[in-house]
């Protein structure tokens, strides 16, 4: 299969493929996010990028509706579509928006747009999850009381084999699904950041969590 190949495979996978790839990181990052909806919000809800439907399933019955918008139709989402695409229909129709590891599936030169169009579909003080995949290395424990200690370290200290590939093939791998990671070598957060104050979302919170960054974004 060649790098072509496994980038298009994604947009086949069915939510069953989605389930038997999930690792822990997964897990780690869906638990935040699910706080944050439940306690933030209970109004109507969009899904950028259905994924293994983990997060709708907890919390679609704490909210007034749940949709999901995705591009692959395999997934069965209420809107099959593109982000990059605007639809008018959806605009100030949601109280909350939901999107993790989703933006860096498209190239970084799309991140603005995507950005603009789900600000146009979040009501008037509406809240958007978003989290990224940061390119790091990772160390995480949890201790007696339950509580998770995370930290993070350059990319070629954690393994041999991100060493070997950053320090003797000079590259840093990403996900094949991935178009760009922040800490890839080209995109850094302050890239992100940039672009979020050019377009006026207010940074309500960011967590560094195990392999992503997330935000808390509000529309002012």
């Amino acid at each position: 299969m060649t790098a072509s190949d496994d980038f298009k495979e994604q947009f086949t996978l069915s939510q069953s493929s989605y389930l038997a790839r999930m690792d822990f990181f997964t897990w780690v990052r869906h638990f935040h996010v699910l706080k944050d909806v439940v306690n933030r919000a209970s109004g109507d809800v969009l899904e950028v990028g259905a994924g293994d439907g983990v997060l709708r399933r907890c919390a679609e019955p704490f909210v007034a509706s749940y949709t999901v918008l995705d591009i692959n139709s395999v997934l069965k989402p209420e809107i099959n579509g593109d982000l990059r695409q605007y639809f008018p229909e959806l605009k100030n129709g949601f109280d909350a928006i939901i999107a993790t590891e989703v933006l860096e599936h498209m190239p970084f030169s799309d991140f603005r747009i995507c950005l603009t169009n789900m600000k146009l579909y979040l009501r008037p003080g509406g809240l958007l999850f978003l989290t990224l995949p940061h390119r790091k290395g990772n160390m995480l424990i949890v201790t007696p009381r339950q509580r998770l200690l995370k930290w993070r370290f350059p990319v070629g200290l954690t393994s041999l084999s991100e060493a070997y590939n950053k320090f003797v093939r000079g590259r840093i791998w990403i996900d094949p699904h991935h178009c760009w990671e922040i800490g890839d070598g080209e995109v850094r957060r302050s890239h992100v950041d940039s672009i979020l104050r050019e377009q006026g979302w207010c940074i309500e919170s960011l967590s560094l969590l195990p392999y992503c960054d997330y935000w808390v974004l509000g529309k002012n």
